[in-house]
């Protein structure tokens, strides 16, 4: 048999693959971002947040999750979302845990950490859940607010 030059590289080719391999693990662990993410995939709850003129506003996105099983606490502008989201409740008696073909959305508990902006008043918090979109409203303390400044003319 006359082996094709291709077939003399093939060792190397798979040392190249594996490193190939190897390097793109390492870089999923590493940076775990995805396009413009700013946390990893997967992470729950979603959270955006807006630093007005007068207050901060997060919007915590817990579809599913009952107000009353959330709870917030803020301490040194680090503000802390907890809660459980239960996805075993179903109306139809036919579907167990057992008999789960594919599950994407997880039950049980969760915490997410969020670093808030400088200046903001801890004794002015409001928070209000509607439609599966909690929302936080903290009020800035005075001496962060912006002051407009009137210009004169000379």
């Amino acid at each position: 048999m006359i082996a094709r030059w291709y077939e003399t590289f093939d060792p190397l080719f798979e040392d190249f693959n594996r490193l190939r391999s190897e390097l793109d693990r390492l870089f999923d662990i590493a940076l775990p971002l995805s396009n413009i993410r700013s946390v990893p995939r997967g992470t729950f709850p979603a959270v955006n947040l807006h630093d007005g003129k007068d207050a901060v506003t997060v919007q915590v996105y817990i579809p599913g999750v009952s107000a009353d099983k959330v709870e917030l606490t803020v301490q040194n502008n680090t503000l802390s979302i907890s809660g459980e989201r239960d996805t075993q409740r179903c109306d139809d008696k036919e579907i167990t845990p057992e008999r789960y073909h594919r599950r994407e959305r997880f039950s049980g508990s969760f915490t997410r950490v969020i670093s808030l902006p400088e200046g903001i008043d801890q004794d002015k918090i409001n928070a209000v859940c509607k439609d599966g979109i909690l929302t936080i409203t903290i009020a800035k303390r005075e001496e962060q607010k912006p002051k407009q400044i009137a210009v004169k003319a000379a």
